[in-house]
């Protein structure tokens, strides 16, 4: 480690020299009140430096009960991670006038409280990972512009959000408790039958950037018979409506909040901050959304429960290159089984119509409407969550409720039995050997193209359904699949694969010299497996089966 005197002088000795003396300061020096590594520096004005900054637990002052637990240091970590975010913004969103570079960069967090990379805590220090643009002029060092950015912006930044002092306490354990309740809640749901909890006087509905609450909007309420109660470690008990385990229909005129109910029921696998009007809408933390995606590729899914047999079609071993509506949306729902989902919502508005009910068309005796199977994939252990009208749909439900205006009210209905099983669908196994990781010059490349949609090689491989809200579970997928891949020969099963990635980014994340850290936020294995599932190349094995497809006449499935 070097000293300050060290890293001005590097810098002087530096001034007016190429862009590349700057890779002198590729190093960790001790500054006043903080230390801070240049991990990678950008090899001339059009590249990025990766750097970290570190400040002893004790000088930062932060009381140790606003990280003392797991679900309050994720909350902890990404509160500085927003103030971090939010300083930078003000203090070096453009560069140092009369130079080019100088700006401090942090990925923008959203209303999620989510498990980001670019904030650590430490058992002596708290971290904060992020990356800059060195200053040039002319394509030449400037010193005295370089110690601007880093005693003065870096410095800012630093003072802003990594010391207690610049927190108002209330704001703080506010932040870290509404975590807390949530993971609370959700901890809590099982042993009360539910596998969602959207508490009163919530705001579902969002604006047009899907991000803060809509303004006005009419909250959330239940009929009185409906209402449960859950205590919390921190504050009064909150009070709200349970979605119970089985089948669940929500039925109601239109925009009256049924779509909008279940959006915020799936986004509850993630805690919210503070005024996101969905602090205490929560759901089981492997809740997943189900839509037709006509044409996505299907490889070895085990439909037997949902696809019946006809001439060159293997339902148990189902493929297919380019599967057509309903195909596509079954097999997402196998695979949440297969990852071992506890909970599927589903629009009939995204669905295609032989998923939801049995027609007299030709082509819908060819599968099991959900509506049919529902109550049995509840018995399962996956609940299934509809926004349906169908009466078929809300005669075979377990228990049905009118929604509106965001008011949910129980519907007695007349239910219909049927004997139908559902059984989970044999665990896969990944084989990678065919997927191309290459791009122009790369051997390895992945990149997250959109929040739901990521690039392998030169694939394009979109997950429309997963949990994806920020750029950095985005990124965080890519490289997931790519550490996956010495992984997927066949030997460990999808869900093990998965988990086994999203470990080793963490890992690899915790090491010093990581650039990539700044950019992640967690993302959970079930929704890696939605890219692995999706990638066109990938292979798929089961104990005892080969690798041919399933179906083969593509065009019929």
């Amino acid at each position: 480690m070097a000293s300050e005197e060290v890293l001005r002088k590097t810098l002087k000795n530096a001034d007016g020299k190429p862009f590349a003396k700057y890779k002198g300061i590729q190093n960790t020096f001790s500054l006043e009140s903080f230390e801070i590594t240049f991990v990678e520096v950008q090899n001339d004005r059009s590249g990025h430096t990766y750097a970290r900054v570190r400040v002893p637990l004790k000088a930062a002052g932060f009381p140790e009960d606003a990280y003392c637990t797991p679900s309050r240091k994720i909350a902890f970590r990404d509160l500085v991670a927003r103030r971090f975010w939010e300083s930078a913004r003000t203090r070096a969103r453009a560069p140092i006038p009369k130079t080019d570079g100088g700006e401090v960069s942090m990925p923008r967090p959203g209303q999620e409280i989510l498990d980001r990379g670019c904030v650590a805590v430490t058992e002596y220090s708290l971290e904060a990972r992020f990356s800059v643009d060195l200053p040039s002029t002319g394509g030449k060092v400037n010193a005295a512009a370089a110690e601007e950015l880093v005693f003065g912006r870096i410095e800012g930044i630093v003072s802003d959000s990594m010391f207690f002092s610049a927190y108002k306490p209330s704001k703080m354990y506010n932040h870290v408790f509404t975590a807390e309740n949530a993971d609370y809640i959700r901890g809590d749901l099982k042993s009360k039958g539910f596998v969602a909890f959207v508490a009163e006087g919530s705001v579902l509905p969002r604006r047009e950037d899907d991000m803060a609450p809509m303004i006005d909007a009419v909250p959330f309420s239940c009929d009185p018979s409906l209402s449960v109660e859950f205590e919390v470690p921190n504050g009064d008990p909150v009070c709200g409506w349970g979605v119970p385990e089985g089948f669940t229909a929500l039925v109601g005129p239109s925009r009256h909040g049924k779509s909008v109910l279940a959006d915020a029921v799936f986004a509850g696998v993630y805690n919210h901050i503070p005024g996101d009007g969905r602090e205490y809408v929560v759901s089981v933390p492997d809740a997943v959304y189900v839509m037709a995606e006509e044409g996505r590729p299907v490889t070895s899914d085990d439909m037997s429960s949902f696809v019946l047999p006809a001439p060159g079609l293997e339902p148990s071993m189902f493929s297919s290159p380019s599967a057509s509506s309903p195909a596509s949306e079954f097999a997402a729902v196998v695979e949440a089984m297969e990852m071992g989902s506890r909970l599927i919502v589903m629009d009939e508005g995204y669905s295609n119509p032989s998923v939801i009910r049995k027609g007299y068309l030709a082509e819908d005796t060819a599968y099991v409407s959900l509506s049919e199977a529902g109550s049995a994939m509840g018995r399962a252990g996956t609940s299934l969550l509809m926004v349906t009208g169908d009466e078929s749909a809300v005669r075979h439900a377990d228990s049905v409720f009118l929604v509106k205006d965001f008011k949910v009210r129980p519907v007695g209905v007349e239910k219909m039995v049927n004997d139908f099983l559902v059984k989970a669908p044999e665990p896969r196994s990944p084989v990678s050997k065919n997927v191309s990781f290459e791009k122009g010059r790369k051997d390895l490349s992945v990149s997250a193209l959109s929040v739901r949609s990521v690039e392998i090689g030169s694939v394009k491989v979109d997950v429309p359904t997963a949990a994806l809200f920020d750029m950095s579970q985005t990124r965080a997928v890519a490289d997931a699949v790519l550490a996956a891949r010495e992984d997927m020969d066949g030997s460990r099963t999808l869900a093990e694969v998965c988990s086994r990635a999203v470990d080793s980014i963490r890992a690899a994340d915790s090491e010093d010299g990581s650039t990539s850290c700044a950019y992640h936020a967690y993302p959970r294995p079930i929704d890696v497996a939605a890219a692995v599932n999706r990638h066109p190349q990938m292979l798929m094995i089961r104990k005892g089966r080969s690798l041919a497809s399933g179906c083969r006449n593509p065009a019929s499935c």
